[in-house]
């Protein structure tokens, strides 16, 4: 990946920020998805931390082009991408943990309906 940021050059920023303007229009729009049920719900998480995953790479793609001799910002920029891509990288793990409880309510949930179910049926 390094080779196509050095050859890419001063695209590279281009680039990341019309990557990054797709990223808040999907999260905007997974944001707004239904979530009242566990099932919306962990469909909803899913696709926020989609968006994350997303975004973290993106700006470790801006991160190792300002670490490049292309790049002549200073290096408080690439400290503050490192943030940027760890802020991201903590909101994806945290959506995909919401994800994963509502999974579980719904799978309890369901497993459960279905004993009482069987019981009353007998």
């Amino acid at each position: 990946m390094l080779r196509e940021i050095r050859t890419a050059g001063a695209q590279v920023p281009a680039m990341v920020e019309q990557a990054m303007t797709r990223c808040a229009r999907e999260y905007g729009a997974a944001y707004l998805l239904p979530h009242g049920s566990d099932a919306e719900q962990a469909h909803r998480a899913e696709q926020l931390a989609a968006v994350c995953e997303r975004r973290a790479r993106w700006w470790g793609v801006l991160l190792a082009w300002a670490f490049t001799p292309i790049c002549d910002l200073p290096w408080v920029f690439g400290a503050a991408l490192i943030d940027a891509r760890r802020h991201e990288q903590s909101a994806a793990r945290f959506w995909r943990e919401v994800a994963a409880d509502a999974h579980a309510r719904h799978a309890t949930r369901v497993v459960g309906s279905f004993a009482t179910a069987k019981r009353t049926a007998s």
